[in-house]
C-alpha cells in the first residue's frame, strides 16, 4: 500500500527516473502473445472495492477468464488468498511482471502501479478508479500534473503533462455512474467513448437490499469494530486527502468537546475515518468519539448506511452517501485555496444546497440543526436524494456485471477471441 507520506510531485518524479523501465517494458510487450483469457488485477488500496467487485462478477461470466490478483504485500496476498483469488503473485515480481505481459486484460483502480506497470501495454485496460471526480483530477489540476520543486527547471511540468497524456489515453474502459461525470473523465484522462456510463462496481453493494437491511448490516460491520453502539445514531466524518498536505479539519482540544458536547445532547457517536493517504492524527478518542481508519476497515461503502449524517468536505464520498437520503454536512475550512490548487468539477453552492461550513462549530451547528428540527432533517435528505438521482443512473447492483461483460467485449474485439459469452 502506498504510504501516507505520498505525494504527486514525488510520484511523478520516480515515474520519470523510471523511464527506461517504462522503455524495456514496452519493448519486452511486444514479444510476448498476451492471452485473452488471462486477467490480472490490482489496486493501491488492497483487496476490495471496485477490483473486487469486478473480479467477482468476472468470475461469473459465461466463460470465465483465469483471473490473477498482483498483491503489493504478504499481508495484501494472503487477503487475496482469502478473498478466492487462486492466483496471487508479487506484483513488483519477475512473475509479476510476466503475468502483467501475458495478460489480455488489466484491471486496476489507481493507477498502472496497480499492476506491475512495466508490462501494461498492449493489454485491453479497465480503469476503475476510486469515485466519482468532484474535485479536479490528472490533466485537469496542477496539483496533480505538477513536479514539485524540478517544476522550476523549463520544460519539467510539460514533459509530466505529456508522460501522464501518454499513459493515460491507452486506458480501454472508464466506467462512471452518471453521465454528469463523463466530461470530467474524458478531459482528465485524455479519453473519448472510452469512459462509458456503466455504473460504478465499488458502488454495488449500496443498492443490494432494503434500506432496512443494508442499515441493520452496516450497523453490525460498525459494532464489530467499534463495540456495542446501543441506539446511539453515528455520523461519519471522512475527510479527502489534501495531496500531503496535513488536513486543515482535525479538531483543537476546544472544539473535540463541543463535538462531545454534541453527540451527548443527542446520543451521536462520531466516527472519524481518515483517507488512506491523509496527513495529520486524530488522537480523540472516547465513548462518543471513535477512530476507524482504513487499516482497520479497508472498505468505506459498507459503512454508509449505518450512518444518520455525514460530514466531509469534497471527497467522492459524498457521492456514495447520497443514495442513503440522508444529511450531509460539508466542512470545507480551505475552500478557497482548495479551489485555487487543487480544483472543483462541480458548483459547491450547488452541491451544498446553498450552505457550507468553514469551522467545525458551523458544522456542528448544521448537524444540531438536522437532529433538532425534523423540517430540517427532512430537506437535508430531500437535498442528498436529488444528488442521488443526478449521480446513480443504476440502482440495480450490477454495476460490476455490467462492466465486466463490456470488458470482454473488448478483449473478444483486441484479440478475436472471447473470454465470455
Amino acid at each position: 500500500m502506498a504510504s501516507a507520506g505520498y505525494s504527486f510531485a514525488s510520484a511523478n518524479l520516480r515515474k520519470l527516473l523510471a523511464a527506461p523501465r517504462y522503455l524495456l517494458g514496452g519493448l519486452r510487450a511486444r514479444t510476448v502473445a498476451r492471452d485473452p483469457k488471462r486477467w490480472v488485477i490490482g489496486s493501491a488500496f488492497g483487496v476490495g472495492d471496485g477490483a473486487l467487485a469486478f473480479a467477482r462478477a468476472a468470475r461469473e461470466l459465461p466463460d470465465p477468464p483465469t483471473l490473477t490478483w498482483l498483491a503489493g504485500s504478504e499481508a495484501e496476498a494472503a487477503q487475496a488468498r482469502a478473498a478466492g483469488f487462486d492466483h496471487v503473485l508479487p506484483r513488483d515480481s519477475r512473475e509479476g511482471m510476466d503475468a502483467t505481459l501475458q495478460a489480455g486484460l488489466v484491471a486496476v483502480t489507481h493507477g498502472f502501479g496497480d499492476v506491475n506497470r512495466y508490462g501494461v501495454t498492449g493489454a485491453v485496460i479497465i480503469q476503475l478508479w476510486h469515485g466519482a471526480p468532484l474535485k479536479k483530477l490528472h490533466a485537469d489540476s496542477p496539483a496533480v500534473v505538477g513536479a514539485g520543486a524540478l517544476g522550476r527547471i523549463p520544460g519539467m511540468t510539460a514533459l509530466t503533462r505529456w508522460a501522464y497524456r501518454r499513459g493515460t489515453r491507452r486506458i480501454s474502459l472508464l466506467p462512471v455512474s452518471s453521465p454528469l461525470f463523463q466530461p470530467f473523465m474524458r478531459s482528465a484522462f485524455h479519453l473519448t467513448d472510452q469512459v462509458q456510463v456503466l455504473g460504478e462496481p465499488r458502488t454495488d453493494v449500496l443498492f443490494d437490499g432494503e434500506p432496512e437491511a443494508l442499515t441493520a448490516a452496516a450497523r453490525d460491520l460498525l459494532a464489530h469494530h467499534l463495540g456495542d453502539l446501543g441506539d446511539s445514531r453515528v455520523v461519519l466524518f471522512a475527510p479527502t486527502w489534501r495531496d500531503g498536505a496535513p488536513d486543515p479539519a482535525i479538531p483543537s482540544a476546544e472544539e473535540w468537546q463541543l463535538i462531545e458536547d454534541l453527540c451527548e445532547r443527542h446520543d451521536l457517536v462520531l466516527v472519524v475515518r481518515p483517507h488512506p493517504l491523509g496527513v495529520g492524527a486524530y488522537r480523540r478518542t472516547s465513548h462518543r468519539v471513535r477512530l476507524l481508519p482504513p487499516s482497520v476497515q479497508p472498505e468505506s461503502m459498507p459503512l454508509l448506511w449505518g450512518a444518520a449524517a455525514l460530514v466531509t468536505d469534497y471527497s467522492s464520498i459524498l457521492v456514495d452517501y447520497a443514495v442513503t437520503g440522508r444529511p450531509i454536512v460539508l466542512l470545507t475550512p480551505d475552500l478557497e485555496q482548495y479551489r485555487r490548487t487543487r480544483g472543483l468539477y462541480v458548483d459547491f453552492e450547488e452541491l451544498s444546497g446553498g450552505g457550507w461550513a468553514a469551522s467545525w462549530p458551523e458544522a456542528l451547528a448544521a448537524l444540531d440543526a438536522v437532529f433538532t428540527d425534523p423540517e430540517r432533517h427532512a430537506a437535508a435528505g430531500e437535498h442528498s436524494r436529488r444528488l442521488a438521482a443526478r449521480f446513480h443512473s443504476f440502482a440495480d447492483g450490477r454495476n460490476a456485471e455490467r462492466v465486466a461483460r463490456a470488458a470482454a467485449d473488448l478483449v473478444a474485439e483486441r484479440f478475436g477471441s472471447r473470454p465470455a459469452g
